[in-house]
């Protein structure tokens, strides 16, 4: 029987995803997801044409599940839809995992809600590992069926996350995401104790630093963080 791999982890890394500036309380700009602003998003949704003016003009800037969903408008939360989706911005750190990915939306995580070329579905693009889960219906169907019934139908976010999200959401800015502190890719739990917050880009981008160390690692391999 082979036995596990051991790998040691920068944590230069960290640097890039805590800030040591002070996060702000939560900001009021966001507004509630409504069925008649779906309803102009559905009725004028073409998955041929341009998705992020549509969402920005007619779902853009508003939460719905609760609050742990945000859909982005031109400005809210900042830096708004078309700056987020630069590729500068920190997709350009993530490569070609990221590269065609069109985000409208993210949760409290900062798991991104993108559309791909591939497909007429939305997705959930995983922060953490880069990875697609499909909601299997195009972006104007799943939001409705979010509007009406939450996420916890979604098998994403089976593990219970949820329910630590809602117990921090006061606690988080529209400007930050809601870290696993250990992260889940290295094993870290589903508790309220492995949590912090984290400004939104900083932590796209040191997720990317991690990503690019263990995207390669063996299953059932050892990770061991370094100290410096």
């Amino acid at each position: 029987m082979a036995m596990p791999s051991e790998a040691d982890l920068d944590t230069c890394l960290e640097p890039a995803i805590h800030s040591a500036a002070p996060i702000t309380h939560r900001q009021t700009e966001m507004r509630p997801l409504t069925k008649e602003a779906l309803s102009r998003f559905e009725s004028a949704f073409n998955p041929e044409e341009d998705v992020l003016t549509l969402v920005a003009d007619t779902i853009g800037g508003t939460v719905t599940a609760n609050g742990l969903w945000r859909i982005f408008g031109r400005s809210a939360p900042p830096p708004g839809v078309v700056q987020w989706n630069e590729p500068t911005l920190w997709k350009t750190c993530w490569g070609e995992v990221a590269r065609d990915k069109t985000c409208i939306g993210e949760d409290i995580f900062g798991n991104q809600l993108v559309c791909i070329p591939e497909t007429a579905d939305l997705l959930i693009w995983d922060h953490e590992s880069g990875s697609l889960f499909t909601l299997e219906a195009p972006p104007d169907v799943a939001l409705a069926a979010v509007l009406e019934h939450g996420i916890d139908w979604i098998e994403f976010y089976k593990n219970g996350s949820p329910r630590i999200a809602l117990h921090r959401l006061p606690d988080v800015p529209d400007t930050s995401h809601l870290h696993w502190t250990m992260p889940l890719v290295l094993g870290g739990a589903v508790d309220v104790n492995n949590t912090s917050i984290v400004e939104r880009t900083k932590h796209l981008i040191g997720h990317a630093m991690l990503w690019q160390q263990v995207r390669d690692l063996p299953p059932g391999t050892k990770v061991i963080i370094k100290q410096n």
